[in-house]
């Protein structure tokens, strides 16, 4: 039987905040963590290192995004609560003042767009790195967090709750019939025609999302990411997926 082990958790906050890579003046936000999110607050806690400045990190560390790509390590993320946006201005330094000299720069106010009260499922495995996937598991259920997490930004800090450790089984799909997903789906994932059962009572939303970063914060790989916005599961025709008894069917960003 092909299974994978899945460390399982949920993040949630006040708010939240995942900046979308289009938007400049007045940030919008994703309506999940993106996957370069979810890796980064794993590295949190775990107390990777963090770069001495941009692009170079201290001599033997290796860089969250690397260590946690998609060739090592599999994540999953499910909506637990309908997604609620509201916008708060931010007060932020005006650099077309001054970039360096603050008291001269002064002050300017940004409008944010916020998640509210965000809730979410993570399904996080590493086969490759057994003593990294227990280190996490440990931390998680005692709360030892190395670095404090939070929801995309710093102001919004998380809470990390421990839920399960579990074996998810592989599933293919060969009759190619529509497959009830709960966490978010990679269209680029998805085959043939009609590829999503559309249910008309719900409300669906796709966004190009990043999947991997390098150590120069530079995207390598963007993809369509399908949710349904009160935390639905999706009916997709996919050749391969997941079942973790107890929860329902994933499929890794």
């Amino acid at each position: 039987m092909n299974a994978k082990k899945v460390l399982i958790f949920d993040i949630e906050s006040e708010y939240g905040h995942f900046r979308k890579y289009n938007t400049t003046t007045s940030p919008l936000t994703y309506s999940i963590p993106t996957r370069t999110a979810v890796a980064g607050m794993l590295g949190a806690i775990l107390g990777m290192e963090r770069e001495i400045r941009d692009g170079v990190f201290p001599e033997g560390a290796e860089p969250v995004q690397e260590f946690f790509s998609k060739e090592r390590a599999d994540i999953a993320v499910q909506l637990l609560r309908p997604v609620k946006k509201e916008t708060i201005g931010i007060n932020l330094v005006n650099t077309k003042n001054s970039f360096n000299n603050l008291s001269v720069a002064g002050r300017t106010q940004i409008n944010f767009e916020f998640l509210r009260e965000p809730a979410f499922r993570i399904y996080f495995a590493m086969e490759e790195e057994p003593e990294v996937f227990e280190e996490l598991v440990k931390r998680i259920k005692t709360k030892k967090h190395h670095f404090t997490p939070y929801l995309g930004i710093a102001q919004c800090t998380a809470d990390v709750i421990y839920r399960d450790v579990r074996q998810a089984v592989y599933k293919q799909n060969g009759n190619n019939d529509y497959v009830d997903v709960i966490t978010a789906v990679n269209l680029s994932k998805v085959t043939a025609e009609n590829p999503v059962q559309f249910d008309y009572s719900a409300f669906y939303a796709a966004n190009t999302m990043p999947l991997a970063m390098n150590r120069n914060r530079e995207v390598l790989e963007y993809s369509d990411v399908l949710i349904e916005r009160t935390g639905k599961p999706v009916k997709v025709k996919v050749p391969e997926y997941y079942h973790v008894e107890g929860y329902g069917n994933i499929v890794f960003l």
